[in-house]
């Protein structure tokens, strides 16, 4: 086995609920999560931020940039491209089919917040990503991740892959992400044109299919045996399905399972035996 495999193992959505929080840090702590992703906007966040720093120390943490879950840190007012007449994000079902009405103004400056928001809490954030993948979903949207990251000298996730797909894996990315498998090849290739143009550091390839009904022992010790050299991504959502999730989404005991999965002993003698390095963003950034 090659020495230059490494693998960032990202838990999405840290501080959404405090099981979600819980399970994160476990796996962290018992398995192989290496990385997570923080709702800042969340109440629950802060505190779970501030957790991990004192009892997990090596677990990377960067920012889920958030336009779909819970209220926007700047007034509704502000950003009302943004919100509904609740002044609550858009749900990402009713979002997506208005991501060109998005204000790109509105959008930086609430991003902008929240990462100022992470900051505050006596850090820097590891690398950014998006809640829902909703900032790679249309290049306008993708210019302005792309513009903070270069801002805040940040690595970030990359998810559309660098090669050409086939129909049948371009409906499932599409479908997965509430596009057409039409309207998907655009967005890639809009989105591809910014990055090339800028230095903001990517893993070589982020892994999504662990996920569902791809979330099992057998398909990430398949993932593991076959991860190609270079800087992967791996896209997990661990969590204990409290009470507060299971009434927000329809993603809650399908997170238990991811748990189980990543702290697997069978799943840690794979990575070793593999000569796999598992690795946090910190391998990218702060870039200068």
């Amino acid at each position: 086995m090659s020495q230059n495999r490494l693998l960032i193992v990202n838990a999405d959505d840290f501080g959404r609920t405090p099981g979600v929080t819980e399970g994160i840090l476990q796996a962290h702590q018992r398995g192989i999560v290496t990385s997570t992703t923080a709702m800042v906007n969340l109440p629950g966040a802060e505190a779970g931020v501030r957790r991990a720093r004192a009892e997990a120390p090596d677990l990377g943490i960067g920012i889920h940039l958030n336009l779909t879950a819970g209220q926007p840190f700047l007034s509704p007012g502000d950003v009302p491209s943004l919100v509904g007449p609740d002044g609550r994000f858009h749900p990402v079902r009713r979002l997506v089919p208005r991501l060109e009405d998005l204000n790109p103004d509105q959008v930086r400056a609430e991003l902008e917040a929240q990462i100022e928001q992470f900051r505050s809490w006596g850090g820097e954030p590891t690398h950014l990503d998006s809640h829902h993948h909703v900032l790679y979903l249309s290049p306008h949207l993708f210019r302005v991740l792309m513009e903070l990251a270069e801002r805040y000298h940040l690595p970030i996730r990359y998810p559309w892959p660098r090669e050409s797909m086939g129909r049948k894996d371009l409906t499932r990315l599409a479908e997965a992400h509430r596009l057409s498998p039409e309207d998907l090849p655009a967005v890639i290739a809009g989105c591809h044109a910014i990055l090339e143009r800028s230095a903001v550091p990517t893993p070589d390839r982020c892994i999504l299919s662990f996920y569902g009904p791809g979330a099992t022992r057998e398909h990430l010790l398949d993932l593991i045996a076959d991860l190609p050299e270079g800087l992967g991504e791996l896209m997990c959502h661990p969590g204990l399905a409290d009470a507060h999730l299971r009434a927000q989404s329809g993603y809650a005991e399908e997170r238990e399972r991811e748990l189980a999965v990543l702290t697997d002993p069978r799943v840690h003698k794979a990575i070793h035996a593999g000569d796999l390095h598992l690795v946090s963003f910190s391998v990218l950034g702060p870039i200068s």
